[in-house]
């Protein structure tokens, strides 16, 4: 999903924002979300979800390496 958003005018991007989304499976789309507001100027993105899915094995929803800007999943430590 990287590289799938854009914000067009840096001065509409606000200090803080809500992204909802009605299903969380992997965490890729709101990750690339909260990726290119952070870059254009927000300085705090929130994920409200309505529900997630559950995984059938023991492996971590989210593959991707490194850190998850903004984004928490239950289960997941506190920052």
């Amino acid at each position: 999903m990287r590289g799938s958003f854009v914000a067009r005018d840096r001065a509409a991007v606000p200090d803080h924002v809500l992204l909802v989304d009605d299903v969380l499976t992997t965490g890729a789309t709101a990750a690339a979300c909260a990726e290119i507001l952070l870059a254009q100027g927000a300085s705090r993105v929130s994920l409200l979800v309505a529900a997630r899915t559950l995984l059938r094995t023991r492996r971590p929803a989210y593959t991707r390496p490194g850190p998850r800007p903004g984004l928490w999943l239950p289960g997941d430590d506190p920052r």
